[in-house]
């Protein structure tokens, strides 16, 4: 046989036998918000309805992130926040259970939401609550910096403690990072985040945190809870505007999808993405997004898939495309 036709015959089979991943693509998947699919106490997302336990929608997504890990090239899986209901240990066991399914496998970073922590009762009938009545959680118990920072792609983070940290990658000869900040981020935390960011000049970043959009588009310019910290706005002008390097925020918190490209005050354009699906059937429907970069093409796909009902959104809000500079 002829080398150059050794050589074709040779690219033909990785992409037969490749799942078709010849180019130099890969993928993040955005989990938004769990909280129904762990929420085993108030059952919110079922009411007046079967009052079935929806943890296996959970399930359902990290075991098919496990699956897809290699035919999508998958880097990292992101949490954008709520992972539980009301900061319950039995919802956190329910959490804790579904990424246990990508701890062997896949690289994920997770975001303090405000059910995450502060739970305080109003009354049981009906049952009404407040969250992020205080920073109380018990994410340290279940998701301790002892449980990642033997890992490879684990960066770093903030007081010892996993609801400030940071994790890094490489794909296609260019280095990420993604930092998870917690919710209502304190100064001082973002003193930290300016000085991760900065240190890393080389990386591009991408920017985690539960209640940053709106579902019109815009950031959130007010705090109604109890924590005290830095708005939307805020993050927004003391951190992520600052950077030239950031290029992306992930974010839930509000039912819906919006996203907002704004201009950093380097020039760099950073896309500012929201989904949170939990107000759907059976608390989400198992909803997650699918962001693909295509380095060759300058382009990110975003696509938004559910693995209980193989169904894709078709919406124009929930399937698009983002230019980012990668060559």
């Amino acid at each position: 046989m002829k080398a150059s036709n050794y050589v074709w015959l040779v690219l033909l089979l990785l992409v037969v036998f490749g799942g078709g991943c010849a180019d130099n693509s890969f993928t993040l998947i955005m989990l938004p918000d769990t909280q129904n699919y762990a929420d085993i106490r108030l059952k919110e997302s079922d009411q007046g309805l079967s009052g079935d336990d929806l943890r296996n929608h959970f399930y359902a997504q990290t075991e098919w992130v496990k699956d897809k890990a290699e035919k999508l090239n998958i880097a990292m899986v992101v949490h954008v926040g709520d992972i539980v209901q009301t900061d319950y240990p039995a919802e956190w066991e329910i959490a804790e259970e579904a990424f246990q399914i990508l701890d062997e496998s896949t690289p994920y970073i997770l975001s303090v939401g405000n059910h995450d922590m502060g739970y305080e009762t109003i009354s049981v009938n009906p049952p009404k609550y407040r969250t992020a009545v205080t920073r109380e959680t018990q994410i340290n118990n279940y998701f301790p910096p002892s449980r990642f920072n033997h890992k490879p792609w684990y960066g770093g983070n903030f007081n010892e403690s996993s609801e400030n940290y940071y994790c890094i990658f490489e794909e296609a000869d260019m280095q990420f990072l993604v930092i998870s900040l917690e919710f209502v981020p304190r100064d001082s935390v973002l003193a930290w985040a300016n000085n991760v960011v900065a240190s890393h000049p080389n990386h591009r970043c991408i920017v985690v945190t539960h209640w940053y959009l709106k579902a019109d588009g815009t950031r959130f310019t007010k705090n109604p809870y109890g924590v005290k910290g830095n708005n939307a706005e805020q993050i927004w002008g003391k951190f992520v505007s600052q950077h030239k390097n950031i290029f992306m925020v992930l974010s839930g918190h509000v039912l819906g999808e919006s996203r907002l490209t704004s201009v950093g005050a380097k020039g760099n354009y950073v896309h500012q993405i929201l989904a949170d699906y939990q107000g759907l059937p059976n608390g989400g429907n198992a909803y997650l997004r699918i962001i693909k970069f295509i380095p060759d093409k300058n382009r990110i796909d975003i696509r938004t898939y559910s693995p209980t009902r193989n169904k894709y959104m078709k919406n124009p809000e929930s399937q698009f495309t983002l230019e980012y500079p990668m060559q």
